[in-house]
Formats: structure tokens, sequence, C-alpha cells
């Protein structure tokens, strides 16, 4: 899977607002800061609330975007990944971009982001080594998903983009492994941990 968010969006993810509390927000595909291209995916730039706001303005408190894509297979993979470009001026420790993995579609499992970028970075999620979950190869039903999370005070602008995903799937018999760094170059403050969540649909 390839998302560069050139073409129709939401396509094959599913995306949703899991707290309507602070109004309407969705992932959507918008061109106010893409990596590549004319166009990335904001966090909070789709929904009834999001689809208004102008490139620039402060992400809402209690946001909780989601956008998932799956089931998929790896039962014949001896290796996955799924990378992105990730932009994200957000509350240090308060406030998230999330990359996930399910085998059920409901319980997530991985790392957050969170803290400031300054600029677009790699980040990569190695579905050989999910936390809690482990090795997801051979599982019939994979889901992966981004999550943008905002506690209930202090907004900055924007929030989280991401552009140029990639889900890559080896079925070879060897398979490079490692191919997006969790560091880039230049001036950033950003903190990775591992997290748990649940998918609870309104």
């Amino acid at each position: 899977m390839n998302e560069t968010f050139e073409s129709t969006f939401p396509g094959v993810w599913q995306v949703s607002d899991e707290y309507s509390g602070s109004g309407e927000y969705y992932w959507d595909k918008r061109d106010c800061k893409p990596f590549s291209g004319n166009y990335s995916g904001w966090a909070v730039g789709g929904g009834a609330n999001g689809g208004p706001l102008s490139c620039g303005s402060n992400y809402p408190n209690y946001a909780d975007s989601w956008m998932v894509y799956g089931p998929f297979s790896l039962v014949d993979a001896t290796a996955a990944e799924f990378n992105f470009k990730l932009w994200l001026s957000s509350e240090l420790n308060y406030d998230e971009l999330c990359r996930y993995a399910s085998i059920d579609g409901t319980n997530f499992y991985v790392n957050y982001t969170t803290g400031n970028s300054s600029g677009w970075i790699d980040r990569v999620l190695d579905l050989t080594n999910v936390y809690t979950l482990g090795d997801l190869t051979g599982q019939l039903n994979v889901w992966v998903e981004l999550l943008f999370d905002t506690d209930y005070s202090i907004t900055k602008a924007e929030g989280a983009y991401a552009d140029d995903i990639v889900l890559h799937k080896c079925t070879a018999v060897s398979c490079p492994s490692g191919s997006a760094a969790l560091a880039a170059p230049g001036t950033h403050q950003i903190i990775d941990f591992p997290s748990a969540m649940t998918l609870q649909r309104e």
C-alpha cells in the first residue's frame, strides 16, 4: 500500500473522530504542508469542524482522529514495515501522533511521538516487533493506523501531517530491514513511547 494523498481520499482508509465532544475532526488530504506532490494528510483537516480550518490553524483540544487501514494478510511475509513521513507540532508529553498495529481491529499497540519535529522526519513501525503483540508475520488479519490524540488544554498550530505512507511486505527468503530511520538531521524535540489503545466506535 502506498498513500501519497494525491488521489481520492480516504479511499482504502477508514477515518473517524472517536470523541465528538469537541466537534468533528477527521484526517483529510490538504494542500497546507505537503512533503512531496501537492497534498499531505492533515490529522484535523477534515470533518464538519476540521474541513473549514485554514492552513496554520491550531488543532483542537480533545482531538481523537483515527486513520485505519486493513485488514491485510502477513501469512506469507518474512518481514513487513509501515513507513511514513511525519510533520509534528504538539504539546510535548500530552498531545501525540500514534502509529499502531492490531490483529483484531480493536486493540492497537506500539509507539506514539510527541513534541516538535522541526520539519519532516521519518517514522517506521516494524511489524515483526510490535509492542505487546510481537512478530505479526504469519498473521491472517492485520491493521495499521495513525491516530492524532490531544488533551484538554494547550494547542499549537496545525498539529500533525503525514505523507508518503508505504506499507512494505516482503516474501523473499532474505529481506532488507530497517529502511526508515527513527531520527532525522536537524533540530527537533520529540519523544517516542510504546503505547496501547482501544478503538471504541461511537
